[in-house]
């Protein structure tokens, strides 16, 4: 697509190729580059929801708590991954491999309150429903 000036018009552009496995988009409300990775097969959106709904026990508590962040911060590897958001404390260790900007980018909030960068990526996801089964408690 061109613009009036007769150059590539890149940033109509809703999805783009960028390199091989990730998507691209200019979106949302701080415009930023969105990078979505390749999610092996079994990891989509559909395949959170069947396993939210399985029965399996996603939030490794028994019962919800209230944490400090020094105790979050005590869980901020692949292998035990909290996050806070909107002061809520939620153990996103079995969602790393279904999130559709790929583990990194999610590891970004490991051990920490992640909500601003999630504001800034996801304004318009709702986290309470996509990671209720996960919330193992709140912030004090």
């Amino acid at each position: 697509m061109e613009d009036k000036q007769g150059g590539e018009k890149t940033s109509s552009n809703l999805l783009g190729v960028n390199k091989p496995g990730l998507l691209t988009t200019q979106a949302g409300p701080s415009k930023r580059d969105f990078r979505f990775a390749r999610l092996k097969p079994g990891f989509s959106p559909l395949d959170w929801a069947r396993l939210k709904s399985s029965g399996k026990d996603l939030r490794g508590v028994t019962e919800l708590g209230s944490y400090t962040l020094e105790q979050v911060a005590q869980h901020n590897t692949r292998k035990d991954c909290w996050m806070v958001l909107f002061g809520k404390v939620y153990n996103v260790t079995d969602y790393l491999p279904f999130h559709p900007g790929g583990k990194g980018e999610l590891m970004r909030g490991a051990g920490k309150d992640g909500t601003k960068l999630f504001l800034e990526y996801h304004s318009w996801v709702n986290p309470e429903l996509m990671l209720d089964k996960c919330l193992v408690g709140f912030l004090r």
